[in-house]
């Protein structure tokens, strides 16, 4: 229930932390018991990434782990899986368990997506305090600006530990480039990406987008990535 696309698996080893350090430490943390966090922050900050990576060091670990997006999943698939979820964890009351709802807005003003969201947090909440739990809900926003129909939903979703993502800054975008870039088998050079940040826009969405472009036109063209290729690529 975890898809990631190839060539790029968000992991926190590859997680360019900047100053989120503390909710690395949070989220690298296995331990008994229940947990709860509300990742918020900008668009493309990293929440998605470490929702999924979190998800990934569960599955490592042996654990039971879903990630749900509600910007891919129907509410009425949501509530499907969600379901099967928590009835899997009834009966396995033995289960060590990560659950990651990333986009949780989605889920809003759908009365059987936001009872199975309930549910599920009941079903992590009330475990057994030998194995490990934990919930991850992913907004732009925090819970107190974020309301659902069902009431219980909003002070449980309210509750949980808030962490704000702090944008990254030029050298560590530079970073997550290089980084991505290498993933796909090339490496960035000082020059390029130093000409990329100054000439183009610097937002990490466009900067991934703009990434994407670039790893086509090195296949395409069968050259290393020089600046004369971005200029040609992305006209900056």
């Amino acid at each position: 229930m975890l898809p990631i696309d190839a060539p790029h698996q968000p992991s926190l080893a590859n997680f360019v932390v900047g100053d989120n350090g503390e909710l690395c430490d949070a989220l690298a943390s296995f331990g008994p018991g229940f947990s709860g966090l509300w990742l918020c922050g900008e668009d493309v900050c990293g929440k998605s990434h470490l929702l999924q990576a979190s998800c990934l060091a569960a599955a490592q670990a042996g654990h039971l782990q879903a990630y749900l997006d509600g910007t891919v999943l129907s509410p009425e698939r949501f509530a499907a899986l969600a379901n099967d979820l928590n009835a899997r964890m009834r009966e396995g009351l033995d289960l060590s368990v990560t659950v990651s709802v990333d986009h949780v807005e989605e889920l809003r003003n759908d009365p059987a997506a936001e009872e199975a969201l309930m549910g599920l947090y009941n079903a992590l909440h009330d475990s057994d305090r030998a194995v490990h739990r934990r919930l991850l809900v992913a907004h732009r926003q925090n819970a107190g600006q974020l309301t659902f129909g069902l009431a219980d939903l909003n002070s449980r979703l309210r509750a949980l530990a808030h962490h704000q993502l702090q944008p990254l800054i030029d050298e560590e975008k530079c970073e997550v480039l290089r980084r991505r870039a290498q993933g796909r088998g090339y490496h960035l050079t000082d020059a390029v990406v130093e000409y990329w940040l100054r000439r183009g826009p610097r937002g990490m969405d466009q900067l991934l987008a703009d990434l994407e472009r670039l790893d086509q036109a090195t296949l395409q063209h069968k050259r290393l990535l020089t600046v004369p290729l971005l200029k040609s690529v992305l006209g900056y």
